[in-house]
């Protein structure tokens, strides 16, 4: 059994092992980088610590939405090494997934590939950190 944060994006529910997320921080203020990808909105000054900050609506092709009330920054911390915000729509719950709860089958989405796990009638997708922190290798 392992928690996981459920969130939302646009109308999706997703999740997060709470492993990975260090701790929810509200929308703020955050400074543009050049010459960076699309998602990556820039970096913001976290009790004066910079982390880099992800729009995950982009980074995995969601639908655009402006920033509401319920807007948040997960910060995550890779394995301890580095930390990264990711911007989402809103956070639902945390929840105990067991192995039962995972299905079989996968979701494809551009070049992510999420578990499902269901929860009290929610189909959760539930995102590989890895895949979104890192770019994939181009094959020759």
């Amino acid at each position: 059994m392992e928690q996981y944060l459920v969130f939302r994006l646009a109308n999706e529910h997703y999740g997060l092992s709470v492993n990975n997320i260090e701790n929810i921080e509200k929308i703020m203020p955050i400074t543009r980088v050049p010459h960076t990808k699309e998602y990556v909105k820039g970096v913001i000054n976290l009790r004066g610590e910079i982390v880099p900050v992800i729009d995950l609506r982009e980074k995995i092709d969601v639908e655009k939405e402006a920033f509401s009330e319920e807007t948040r920054i997960l910060i995550v911390n890779w394995k301890g090494e580095f930390k990264v915000g990711l911007i989402i729509d809103e956070v639902l719950d945390v929840v105990y997934l067991t192995k039962e709860d995972f299905d079989q089958a996968t979701r494809d989405r551009n070049e992510f590939k999420f578990s499902i796990a269901k929860y009290n009638g929610l189909l959760i997708n539930i995102i590989n950190l890895e895949d979104v922190l890192f770019e994939k290798a181009e094959e020759v």
